[in-house]
């Protein structure tokens, strides 16, 4: 389909500022043309023409941190033990959710069964209206930490073949979680992280040797310093990170995705729900945690994409714009804050070259905002049309 979505206020992503009356031709998918609306050469007779007055053009946003199995809610948790005929049927309408909001894009980062990697193909095929998604299978967490419907090793050589079994399955990216032991079940003399430093290193080995990304779940203090060193591609979460491990993903180049979200989500729902007064503490020292995390990220220079967590946590989906409000609100401005859930997400999703802005060559992945995001994040709610490979799906 040939469009034009015409007198627009266009944010391309980029880095450049936002540009007044500019026209943008989709053809057959791609970004075809970007500049004044004026100098546009083609014929408007000839194209649909999508009215940009007034409106902002942004680029498709990316979640680059989602569970499609679980709605989120107070009961997350419990609800990746469903049948898997629910799971399935849940991922498939919170996909379309997602892509409503204006999330263009997604990386998928974990699901009992590796339902999300056909969740995936399925997506691609066109059987339902959703992201683009990138599959991280299910999680590969030791044996007695984290969630029971993760999949657990117990030495080196039983997580190489959980990692090929996964590469082999078919995912995009491989999710590890480092946690600590879970209630009662840590040996005598064992380590508080039983996925250690050497651990970490094979997993890193095997992914990397495949051609795939790391994306580690790291939300204690000793966890965080275990990843933040290995060279991990994405440290997930990193809610206790210090300023020596900050900078050493500075030096390795590891992303930040720091879900920001789940503290906030935990307080709104302890708040709604009466929680005990425990547990609004424990959201209350992540969120602390979280903000000193993200202000150190920043000065380091650490590189910060935009994730909710929606699902794996209390977060339901499609609320990527909250995101990016906790992200100015921890430091960020709002240009940087946009661009790590467009430009700074692709680049995680290794698809740089085809999304996350708005430049000629590129897939048409677009959202039309009523107003301009840069002015208020609120903006990003106001969603007027959202555009994938050009074609209008919300």
């Amino acid at each position: 389909m040939n469009l034009l979505i015409d007198t627009v206020r266009l944010w391309d992503g980029t880095g450049a500022a936002t540009q007044p009356r500019m026209a943008v031709e989709v053809r057959d998918g791609r970004i075809a043309w970007v500049g004044a609306a004026a100098e546009w050469p083609g014929r408007r007779a000839h194209v649909e023409v999508v009215d940009g007055t007034a409106r902002t053009l942004i680029p498709g946003l990316i979640d680059c941190h989602v569970h499609y199995s679980s709605p989120g809610g107070p009961d997350w948790i419990a609800q990746f033990t469903d049948p898997p005929a629910t799971l399935s049927l849940r991922a498939v309408e919170l996909t379309g959710v997602s892509l409503r909001s204006g999330i263009t894009s997604a990386r998928e980062v974990g699901a009992p069964e590796g339902l999300n990697i056909r969740l995936a193909h399925a997506a691609a095929a066109g059987h339902f209206p959703a992201p683009h998604l990138r599959a991280a299978g299910t999680w590969i967490a030791h044996h007695g930490t984290y969630v029971p419907f993760a999949r657990q090793f117990g030495d080196a050589s039983e997580l190489r073949a959980a990692i090929r079994d996964e590469i082999a399955a078919g995912v995009d990216l491989i999710k590890v979680a480092l946690a600590p032991w879970n209630d009662g079940l840590r040996p005598d003399g064992a380590p508080e992280i039983p996925f250690d430093t050497d651990l970490l290193a094979v997993a890193v080995g095997e992914a990397h040797a495949a051609g795939l990304t790391v994306a580690c779940h790291a939300n204690d203090p000793a966890s965080c310093r275990i990843a933040a060193r290995a060279g991990v591609d994405s440290l997930e979460h990193g809610m206790f990170l210090e300023a020596d491990d900050l900078a050493a993903m500075a030096t390795n180049g590891t992303v930040l995705v720091p879900t920001l979200s789940v503290w906030d989500d935990w307080l709104f729902y302890g708040r709604e729900m009466d929680w005990p007064a425990a547990r609004i503490a424990r959201a209350e020292g992540l969120r602390d945690a979280s903000r000193a995390a993200m202000a150190g990220a920043i000065r380091a220079g650490v590189p910060v994409v935009a994730g909710t967590d929606a699902g794996g946590g209390s977060v339901r989906h499609g609320r990527i714009a909250r995101e990016i409000e906790l992200l100015i609100d921890c430091g960020m401005d709002p240009a940087s804050a946009l661009r790590a859930a467009t430009r700074e997400g692709a680049r995680l999703l290794g698809e740089a070259d085809a999304r996350g802005t708005v430049e000629v060559g590129k897939i048409a992945d677009l959202v039309l905002l009523d107003h301009n995001p840069l002015d208020d994040p609120a903006a990003l709610r106001l969603v007027a049309a959202v555009f994938q490979a050009g074609r209008r799906v919300a």
